[in-house]
């Protein structure tokens, strides 16, 4: 049997010496994580160099230099600048030496980080006048994209101007033949008015000639009926002649010839006249009234010539109805004087 001191006593060492073993366990499952880190960078490092792929070697090299000790990471990282270097990548040059300055510097090698850190800005320097230029180019690239866009902008711009000045002179020439042309027209319609105006001018002095002889028969007429009222003397019974005769045979034969006329063409017309109708040519109805004007108003100009008068009125046949009863009326007398 333990005494009770004694328990007490062996109580407080297993507490203490839990209390001592559980950081040292959290400290092993650590460094266990960190080599297992270790261990998957250097096998991405082994996998980048057996495949040539500089850029995740000098990746994997850079992640390592952190985690490894002091004179690996710096021998990691001198072989990451070398990397940067033949990729010809002065960024990433620039970044692993001046990691590697920093290394240095802590081992206290400071004429080494020193070196390091002037590679690093001649790497800089070297990488900034390479973005310089590249933004250069790029520039260049965009001005000289800008200027073909100018160009381009500025040949549509002249195709344009000159499409509208062709358009202008085309425009400009058909102004100037409708000009010339209403200028003939006016020069032609000047040239008939004065030739209406001359015709007219003699029509009248024709017509005042007749009217004046008229006047002068009328006169004469007038004076020999106040002689004659005057003195009275019987009229002598007109006898008849040869002369007299011959003119009355020869009205009389015109006559039947003018209805032989008549009844030879009279049908024709009488087609004519009713196919136009039905076809509404109202022209063609005008001409057949036209040519049959004469021999109807010869024949029986009191039932023929009203209807003629109407249907030859301008704008007749907008009144349908009373123009399809005077072309009626006109056909039947037609027909009549045909039996």
């Amino acid at each position: 049997m333990f005494a009770p001191r004694s328990l007490r006593a062996c109580a407080a060492a297993a507490l203490l010496l839990c209390f001592t073993l559980k950081p040292a366990y959290g400290q092993m499952d650590r460094a266990d994580s960190l080599k297992a880190v270790i261990a998957q960078q250097r096998a991405t490092l082994v996998l980048a160099d057996s495949t040539r792929d500089r850029q995740a070697g000098f990746e994997a090299r850079m992640h390592l230099s952190e985690l490894v000790g002091r004179s690996e990471a710096i021998a990691l990282m001198t072989q990451a600048a070398a990397l940067a270097d033949s990729m010809d990548r002065p960024d990433l040059g620039a970044m692993a030496h001046r990691l590697l300055s920093g290394k240095w510097a802590s081992a206290g090698a400071f004429e080494k980080a020193y070196v390091e850190v002037v590679a690093a800005d001649s790497l800089q320097m070297r990488s900034d006048r390479r973005e310089a230029e590249q933004d250069a180019d790029l520039r260049a690239r965009e001005l000289q994209r800008m200027a073909g866009e100018r160009d381009s902008l500025l040949q549509v711009s002249a195709d344009r101007d000159r499409r509208m000045a062709q358009a202008i002179h085309e425009l400009q020439q058909r102004t100037d033949a409708w000009m010339y042309g209403a200028l003939a027209a006016m020069a032609i319609g000047l040239l008939l008015l004065v030739g209406l105006l001359y015709r007219h001018g003699s029509i009248t002095g024709r017509l005042r000639a007749t009217i004046a002889e008229l006047r002068a028969e009328v006169d004469a007429l007038k004076t020999r009926a106040a002689r004659a009222t005057q003195a009275p003397q019987p009229r002598p019974q007109p006898e008849a002649t040869p002369v007299a005769d011959a003119l009355n045979l020869a009205d009389a034969g015109m006559q039947a010839m003018a209805a032989g006329k008549f009844r030879q063409d009279g049908p024709e017309r009488l087609a004519t006249l009713l196919d136009a109708r039905q076809r509404g040519d109202h022209d063609k109805v005008l001409r057949v009234v036209a040519s049959l004007k004469p021999q109807l108003l010869g024949f029986d100009a009191e039932r023929c010539a009203p209807l003629i008068a109407r249907l030859r009125i301008p704008g007749a046949a907008g009144d349908p109805l009373q123009w399809n009863a005077d072309l009626d009326a006109l056909e039947a007398a037609v027909r009549d004087l045909l039996k």
